[in-house]
């Protein structure tokens, strides 16, 4: 709307260099002098049929007409950008002040109650991964590898995350969480490669991820119990609907690209 009247104030003004009433233009064009005044207002943009004519009247070109137009429309698409980024900047900020309280206060609240620090090594660990998932991306300027800079990162993070919690917790399943998440990883490093390396379009790309994750929702519960030798077995139908409804999606994705192109 902003482009609208500023584009409006354009008219405004070389109608006035002109020496022109609303109800002189409206006249010369054949139009309603209430259309004059919803053009300078912003309300609405000239017919494209009345360009030619609307230039002669207001001794401009068609060149500088649409090249005003087209001004507008950058001038708009750079104050969205800026929206976006102000967004974003007031977003990832929020987190980060967020995480540093909770690195800070974790620790306090910790050793007031247990007199000593042990649960809020994993709540810190915890809250180091958070970040690298929200705010790294962000941090990163260089594309170059982008993705598998920062799924290096948090693979190391999760295989630390899981050590820290054995520490804490004094158990003896390192090993076997391990891998577990070894095998929930490996289907992660695929998605990473395929959206890295391949030249196939971003719309495959999240196909291919869908289908990924789907069987990693399917799976990894059965593997769990299995490698933890969880005796009482849950039911996998939630993981099962849940990644019949992301291969529909990962399907829409393929086909609908496909059509387009």
């Amino acid at each position: 709307m902003q482009d609208k009247k500023n584009f409006g104030k354009y008219l405004y003004e070389k109608r006035k260099q002109r020496e022109l009433t609303q109800e002189e233009l409206a006249k010369k064009l054949y139009v309603l002098p209430s259309t004059i005044s919803k053009w300078e207002r912003g309300v609405t943009y000239p017919d494209i049929t009345l360009i030619p004519k609307l230039c002669k009247e207001l001794n401009i070109s068609e060149h500088e007409f649409f090249t005003s137009c087209d001004d507008f429309e950058k001038e708009r698409e750079k104050r969205e950008l800026n929206k976006y980024h102000n967004i974003q900047n007031f977003v990832l900020k929020g987190l980060s002040v967020g995480y540093i309280l909770g690195v800070l206060i974790c620790p306090i609240v910790n050793y007031c109650i247990d007199k000593e620090l042990s649960w809020s090594w994993i709540a810190m660990f915890g809250i180091l991964l958070a970040w690298t998932i929200t705010n790294v991306p962000f941090v990163i300027k260089k594309k170059n590898y982008k993705g598998i800079k920062i799924a290096s990162m948090i693979t190391v993070e999760i295989i630390l995350l899981l050590w820290v919690i054995q520490q804490v917790t004094k158990g003896d399943w390192f090993w076997k969480s391990l891998i577990i998440a070894t095998y929930v990883l490996f289907f992660f490093w695929i998605s990473i490669f395929v959206c890295t390396f391949s030249k196939i379009n971003t719309k495959k790309k999240i196909s291919i991820s869908l289908v990924l994750i789907a069987i990693v929702t399917v799976t990894t519960n059965p593997l769990s119990q299995k490698v933890l030798e969880i005796t009482e077995t849950e039911s996998n139908i939630p993981n099962v609907l849940c990644a019949i409804i992301m291969v529909i999606s990962s399907l829409c994705f393929w086909f609908h690209e496909g059509k387009k192109s």
